[in-house]
């Protein structure tokens, strides 16, 4: 049998940047920039942020709230490790997901806690490119992930266990889930149809469940009280739509777009959805929906082709668009559609980004 090398700083690598000097990271500095050098500290609003442009070192920086600069870095080194999720908890701690791709290789989550740069926790399980994580208000890690048959929704404490104290389990494989109204909800993929569910936070009671046919889900959102769920999914043969389902009844209550160039959604808790189109190459019109679980109200340009992955600020409802090919992360205003500010580093390619709760 073959065995992984032991997950160590020897791959992975955190620094404490200072903006405008060298650091523990001399080749990775911020450029100098308008705005004023941000505090070595987080909180509620921090940005992190998947950047890809080193195929060979990929990272995640971590930006102060409402910072065009990052203060903190995550190395994966080696063109094996392909970090594809991260999470914060109520505790400023990040979790990053990522993938080994090595032959026989893992999926694997570190637990950093960006006051002090600490690695507080590594877990591995089995390989699985659409792994992913997330973390409920008691600060416990759900981390989907491929099983022999079908998948798993592992379960972990507050605390450095690796190993999940309970497991949900299913036939179908989980490719996406999220947390709102209370529960956790996981979108499945298998055999005989695709299937939408809902748990207990901290549980493996399973409350809901609801098949979808050939739908694909993509990602999920839900209202404030969990009585309406959003899916993002994509048709077997006819591109992409959001559907909204009425919880109680079971029912698809409604298609709020149904289009050949849907990209990706986002919520907030407000009840806001805000939902990317693909653009045409040759002039870069790709476009956000804003809308609520009744229907879509504004549509903006985001000046690229499609947006890769979106997430919404806590603090001012602000939302954060990354971009294929764009060296930048994207700040609008969503009740106008008016790009407030545009986050640009040197070596700079953002894919998952997500902001403390």
């Amino acid at each position: 049998m073959r065995h992984l090398p032991r997950w160590s700083v020897l791959w992975i690598a955190i620094a404490a940047l200072c903006v405008g000097c060298n650091g523990n990271v001399s080749h990775i500095v911020p450029p100098p920039t308008g705005s004023p050098s941000p505090p070595n500290v987080n909180g509620v609003g921090t940005l992190a942020v998947v950047n890809i442009s080193n195929r060979g070192a990929k990272r995640v920086w971590a930006f102060p709230p409402n910072s065009d600069q990052f203060t903190r870095e995550i190395l994966f080194q080696g063109s094996k490790y392909d970090p594809n999720s991260v999470a914060f908890d109520g505790k400023g701690h990040l979790y990053v997901g990522f993938n080994n791709t090595e032959f026989a290789g893992a999926y694997g989550v570190v637990e950093v806690n960006l006051q002090n740069s600490d690695v507080l926790r590594e877990i591995r399980v089995a390989q699985w490119p659409l792994g992913s994580v997330a973390t409920d208000d008691h600060d416990n890690l759900y981390l989907a992930n491929k099983a022999l048959i079908g998948g798993d929704v592992n379960l972990y404490g507050n605390n450095k266990d690796t190993k999940p104290y309970a497991r949900i389990k299913n036939h179908r494989s989980p490719v996406t889930m999220t947390i709102g109204g209370g529960s956790l909800w996981v979108g499945y993929e298998g055999v005989p149809a695709n299937a939408l569910a809902r748990y207990r936070l901290r549980s493996t009671d399973e409350t809901w469940f609801k098949t979808i046919g050939d739908d694909v889900p993509i990602s999920l959102a839900t209202n404030a009280d969990g009585s309406l769920l959003a899916a993002f999914v994509r048709r077997k043969s006819d591109g992409q739509a959001v559907d909204i389902y009425d919880v109680k009844s079971g029912t698809r209550a409604r298609t709020l777009l149904h289009q050949n160039n849907l990209a990706a959604m986002t919520s907030d808790d407000a009840g806001n959805l805000y939902i990317a189109e693909t653009g045409r190459q040759s002039t870069g019109d790709a476009k956000i929906h804003a809308c609520t679980f009744r229907g879509c109200s504004i549509t903006f340009q985001t000046r690229s082709v499609r947006a890769i992955a979106t997430a919404v600020s806590p603090l001012d409802g602000k939302l954060y668009v990354t971009m294929a090919g764009k060296p930048s992360v994207q700040v609008f205003n969503p009740k106008t559609g008016h790009l407030d500010r545009t986050i640009i580093m040197r070596e700079f390619e953002p894919t998952a980004l997500s902001l403390e709760p």
